[in-house]
């Protein structure tokens, strides 16, 4: 059973920003790569899901809750990171996920422990957000996504801000999310390699057009590494408009 589908979103700012007719399936364990320069129609494409932006057109399903008429239950399955990262300096990290617990009734106090840990935020909970690093801010958005237990994370450019150490531990952590909990994630990227090692799916975006949208292991059995297949991709779709400008 898939977690999550959308069909037909489409949100536009002007001609070459926003999203165009967008469809994307989340089965329980995907990990989907939503590669796409800036612009693109990545952080659309989450705001749109999440309802924080209104859609021109959007069907869209989590976990059989209709996001037109169940959308407070099911925004309770996601966890989600968009854009940066915005926290009550004056307040602890602690104290940050624990005003969570109004909001998420499940959420214990052991959770909220764990959570840090699982993050690497252990020694630093009892400190003001205002004192934390950009990467340190990272973690606890990401904590502040999972504390819940989620079936569906949307993660918008989670690496952003982190050094290579914090990067390899998050890709680690995510990891095992998919395989011990079996936690579908799309995580949007403009750097190519950041996920390629682990996500099953991949989806190209570009000026708001899905350029390609299918399974990592048809990506590699065209010969190319990521890199090379997602710049061709973009490529053919610049052919094809100084084509038609052409015509």
């Amino acid at each position: 059973m898939a977690i999550l589908n959308v069909q037909g979103l489409t949100k536009k700012y002007t001609e070459t920003s926003g999203i165009v007719d967008f469809d994307l399936s989340v089965d329980k364990g995907d990990i989907i790569l939503l590669l796409g320069p800036n612009g693109a129609g990545k952080t659309t494409t989450f705001k749109s899901i999440l309802g924080l932006i209104e859609a021109s057109s959007i069907q869209l399903d989590l976990l059989g809750y209709s996001m037109e008429t169940d959308r407070v239950k099911a925004l309770h399955h996601i966890g989600a990171m968009v854009s940066k990262p915005a926290f009550y300096d004056y307040l602890t990290g602690e104290q940050t996920l624990v005003m969570l617990k109004g909001i998420y009734k499940h959420v214990t106090n052991e959770r909220i422990n764990q959570i840090f840990k699982d993050v690497g935020l252990s020694d630093a909970k009892g400190k003001k957000v205002g004192t934390y690093s950009s990467g340190m801010k990272q973690r606890l958005d990401l904590a502040r996504a999972l504390v819940h237990s989620p079936n569906l994370l949307l993660l918008d450019e989670p690496f952003s801000g982190m050094d290579i150490e914090a990067k390899h531990e998050l890709k680690h952590y995510l990891k095992k999310l998919q395989t011990e909990y079996q936690i579908g994630q799309v995580i949007s990227s403009h750097m190519v390699g950041d996920l390629e090692s682990f996500a099953n799916k991949v989806v190209i975006l570009y000026e708001g057009f899905t350029l390609f949208s299918g399974d990592m292991k048809d990506v590699k059995a065209s010969g190319l590494t990521l890199e090379e297949f997602y710049l061709n991709r973009i490529d053919l779709y610049k052919q094809k408009e100084v084509h038609h400008e052409c015509a």
